[in-house]
């Protein structure tokens, strides 16, 4: 993948020519009060992530969102550490942008649940909540962090890397499935696509003493979105599928493997599967 990389005094712009991302590595000095403000950033909507070593070397991460672009919010966070090396910001060009109170707020969410599931980050944010976002607002948010998780690693912020794992397959996708046990039962997804005409991606998935079964009869959208896994592809693909509808069974290992099979792309089934009451299964995360 190209990127279009710029340096502005001593943070660095990483952006690329045929999307609306737009990420900033900012040194957290040049945020203080009375230092000049290091970037113009257009968008006031924008995802921040402060980061910093202990003095045990622990790194340390701290993720926020703000309406307000730079102004305020990143600084806002001295007490949970007092020690911030470089703030990341995750926004979009202010005249592509799908950017609102509802899916920064659900990036947010998105993000932090990650820096936990990664387990290598001391994290210091307390609450987050996936908000408002609709269907759609999901499907952009997850495909915009697709490419945004690629782009922080090359800026030196690594999200992706599994430390006590292996390889990255569809059983480890960031969603904790196999320490948090969903009860047995069936669950329901529905989920309108701009990729696929405005056309419902509608699931059915049955828990099994921790597997999770797409089952036969489920709408899956033909088309597919960026972040898909290799792993989620692949059976995809040797799926018994006639006219968008699925003939059989098929197992995976996650809530969000299952809901990304469904769809063709990122998803995030904690978000997307509910119960018969209408209740999302994170409930069952958080609880």
């Amino acid at each position: 993948m190209k990127y279009i990389i710029k340096r502005i005094g001593r943070s660095v712009e990483i952006s690329e020519a045929t999307s609306s991302l737009l990420i900033y590595r900012i040194p957290y000095q040049n945020l203080a009060a009375g230092a000049e403000e290091p970037i113009k950033i257009k968008n006031k909507f924008i995802v921040y992530i402060l980061f910093g070593e202990n003095k045990s070397g622990t790194d340390v991460i701290y993720v926020g969102k703000s309406t307000n672009g730079l102004k305020n919010r990143p600084t806002s966070h001295d007490d949970k550490y007092d020690n911030w090396t470089y703030c990341y910001v995750l926004t979009q060009f202010e005249e592509r942008t799908f950017f609102n109170d509802g899916t920064i707020q659900y990036i947010e969410d998105k993000v932090n649940k990650r820096v936990n599931d990664l387990k290598h980050y001391k994290n210091t944010t307390k609450v987050t909540n996936a908000g408002t976002a609709n269907s759609f607002d999901m499907e952009d948010c997850d495909e915009y962090l697709s490419k945004a998780y690629e782009m922080l690693d090359v800026l030196g912020l690594d999200l992706i890397t599994y430390m006590d794992r292996d390889d990255i397959s569809e059983e480890n996708i960031v969603d904790d499935a196999l320490s948090v046990l969903v009860p047995d039962g069936i669950y329901n997804m529905s989920w309108k696509l701009r990729r696929w005409g405005n056309k419902t991606a509608k699931g059915k998935m049955q828990v099994v003493g921790g597997k999770y079964i797409v089952l036969s009869g489920s709408d899956v959208c033909p088309n597919e979105g960026h972040g898909l896994m290799d792993a989620v592809r692949l059976k995809r693909e040797s799926a018994n599928i006639i006219d968008n509808k699925l003939q059989e069974d098929i197992v995976m290992n996650s809530p969000s493997g299952a809901a990304s099979f469904v769809t063709g792309g990122a998803a995030n089934g904690w978000s997307t599967w509910r119960t018969d009451q209408g209740q999302i299964i994170d409930i069952f995360r958080n609880s």
